[in-house]
């Protein structure tokens, strides 16, 4: 009903690099508009949506959202790497995921570097094989992977291990026990040793304010994501956050050069 009725909404929410000291890619997010105009949040539809079969249409319909952003702005003028797309675990056990993604980002004609999907550990429970086999064809199609939630699983390491990821997420449970629990620092220290040695970029959710930030920068956190920089927007209001983001970068950079 709410994809027939166009209450589907995507946000996104701006990610920094701690190294460009700027806001390079974001993770779009799900939004269902209720009837009374109130937002649904996906925590409320999701389980529902993959119980009942609707989540493979909210799921196209939210990646053809993104790939229409991608096609209507240009991600290089506006700093962007790429777009984080979440993938359910029915999704990545749908046999035709990979031939109906790439179709949908060559009807819009976007560069599959401009996408990546987040995955989880669950993602695999239903038919590995196929998963995986979804995976490796959007890899070589040119789309990048996320390891989303790490910290929340019971093999979060295997999976690492086992999959083609490029970035793995702290959740936000993991990042805040960091600077609450002296075992939980040990473990994430530990995590960020053994990621960092296989080449993966890692991101902290849930930063909050600036000294988690300036801990987490500290730390050597490739990219941050929390409401200490923004919240999830609606696509306009997304695109003026990174418009005045660069407009005060380039501000702030010629004032530096003038003094």
């Amino acid at each position: 009903d709410s994809i027939d009725k166009h209450r589907v909404e995507v946000f996104y929410q701006p990610i920094y690099s701690t190294v460009s000291k700027t806001f390079e890619s974001a993770e779009a997010l799900m939004r269902i508009r209720g009837e009374d105009g109130k937002l649904v949040m996906p925590g409320e539809f999701i389980e529902v949506a993959e119980k009942r079969g609707s989540i493979l249409p909210l799921g196209a319909e939210v990646f053809d959202r993104v790939c229409q952003f991608i096609e209507e702005y240009d991600m290089e003028e506006l700093g962007l790497h790429y777009i984080e797309v979440n993938l359910s675990a029915v999704q990545c056990g749908y046999k035709n995921l990979a031939n109906d993604l790439i179709h949908t980002m060559r009807e819009h004609h976007v560069n599959p570097h401009y996408i990546n999907l987040e995955i989880t550990e669950s993602a695999s429970m239903g038919n590995e094989k196929i998963f995986l086999d979804n995976m490796y064809a959007l890899k070589k199609y040119g789309v990048s992977f996320s390891l989303d939630d790490f910290g929340t699983g019971q093999s979060n390491l295997n999976y690492i291990v086992a999959m083609p990821v490029d970035v793995v997420k702290f959740d936000r449970g993991m990042t805040l026990s960091y600077f609450e629990n002296a075992k939980a620092k040990y473990v994430m220290n530990a995590a960020m040793t053994m990621i960092k040695g296989l080449n993966l970029e890692i991101v902290s959710e849930g930063i909050e304010n600036e000294e988690q930030l300036e801990i987490m920068e500290a730390l050597g956190i490739q990219y941050i994501q929390g409401y200490y920089f923004s919240k999830p927007l609606p696509r306009d209001k997304f695109i003026e956050f990174i418009v005045e983001a660069i407009e005060e970068k380039v501000k702030n950079k010629e004032t530096t050069l003038y003094f």
